[in-house]
């Protein structure tokens, strides 16, 4: 059985999405300190909205 294009699609944006925010939690925010400056907070703000822009981009393409 194969998978429609746009559930294909949302997989995969869901899946990037997914890995970023497990890549953002398990190793990006255990290694800032608590005196992180405020480049490095914002960088962290932006990519994890970025993670769940692609989450909720992926929801919406597949099961649309």
């Amino acid at each position: 059985m194969m998978m429609s294009h746009n559930i294909l699609t949302g997989a995969l944006i869901l899946l990037a999405g997914i890995a970023l925010l497990v890549l953002i939690i398990f190793k990006l925010f255990p290694q800032t300190n608590h005196k992180a400056d405020a480049d490095t907070k914002i960088l962290l703000i932006i990519f994890t909205i970025v993670g769940i822009g692609l989450l909720g981009m992926g929801s919406w393409v597949c099961f649309i």
